[in-house]
């Protein structure tokens, strides 16, 4: 019903390698965060593909990536909808061991080095999102079950459980815990569409916070400032006759290195902050340069700062 957007900390991740010197403690984080994040959504895609394939025996809804909000925001990997219940997916691709303990609730990654890693745990995580998703029907007097499961994507996924409050799935199974899943037919199909619609219509998409708020410790002087070449990757392209040059030549290379200060600062960007990040002088060319890239102005005079729409 809706296409699955791409993590948002991956550009994060990209801006800060390509601005960090590299022998910022910062970086190497930021290459596993990114590693992490391209696995993520992998075993995402791959439930996605086994859904796109499962025929159910009446009609059926299913919206990946989902931010809906009931008091708290929330995220749903995987919502399937029938005139007969709900069901939420949520989706994990970890490699190495895994093992999932109830008290404290988190799940431990034993890498094959025999490293350990505390992560949050997926049963807690789809107890909460159970519990939001319930609510959020509650308050539009939609009365269908709701259930839930955790999908490891990939069969060679080593998972351990002491106590499984919730049922752990292979991609391969979901065709038939769907089919399985009890409940007699609640709504009609005109019913499913206007659930599905105000989905859809509900529907806000997760903002990625700056790199900054991650990592304090990432401030303008640990940054690398000046525009990169598009084309031949070189840092130090200089503005002259309307252009940006290097070896090559460029009308847009500012974009990229405009759309890499959002992504690494907050707030707004000023013109004097676009001029010391592009190393540019002259302010009516950062100010062009600031509009040619999108952004919005707010503000009047001396307080005026762009943002991305």
């Amino acid at each position: 019903m809706k296409d699955r957007a791409r993590p948002g900390i991956e550009k994060v991740c990209d801006a800060g390698l390509r601005r960090l010197w590299p022998d910022n403690p910062v970086a190497g984080k930021l290459e596993e965060r990114r590693k992490q994040a391209e696995a993520g959504f992998g075993g995402e895609e791959r439930v996605d593909s086994v859904l796109a394939e499962y025929r159910h025996p009446g009609p059926i809804r299913i919206i990946p990536d989902v931010g809906l909000v009931c008091g708290s925001r929330f995220q749903l990997d995987v919502l399937v909808l029938t005139q007969s219940w709900a069901c939420l997916l949520e989706v994990k691709n970890i490699s190495g061991r895994s093992v999932i303990k109830d008290i404290p609730p988190q799940l431990v990654r034993i890498t094959k080095d025999g490293r350990e890693e505390a992560l949050g745990s997926p049963f807690a995580q789809l107890d909460s999102n159970l519990m939001l998703f319930r609510d959020w029907l509650h308050e539009r007097n939609t009365p269908i079950p709701v259930y839930g499961a955790v999908v490891f994507a990939y069969p060679s996924q080593m998972v351990e459980a002491a106590a499984a409050t919730h049922p752990i799935l292979f991609p391969n199974r979901i065709p038939f815990f769907l089919r399985n899943l009890p409940g007699r037919p609640l709504l009609d199909e005109h019913d499913l569409n206007e659930l599905t619609r105000q989905v859809l219509v509900s529907h806000e998409p997760f903002v990625q916070r700056p790199l900054c708020t991650m990592y304090p410790k990432v401030t303008e002087r640990t940054v690398r400032t000046g525009v990169m070449c598009t084309a031949c990757g070189e840092f130090g392209m200089r503005w002259r006759d309307r252009a940006w040059h290097c070896s090559c030549i460029s009308r847009s290379a500012h974009v990229k290195a405009i759309q890499d200060w959002f992504h690494i600062f907050s707030g707004g960007m000023t013109n004097e902050k676009c001029r010391r990040f592009l190393e540019v002088e002259d302010r009516h060319a950062a100010r062009r340069m600031m509009k040619s890239a999108g952004l919005i102005e707010k503000g009047q005079g001396r307080w005026k700062t762009y943002h991305q729409p």
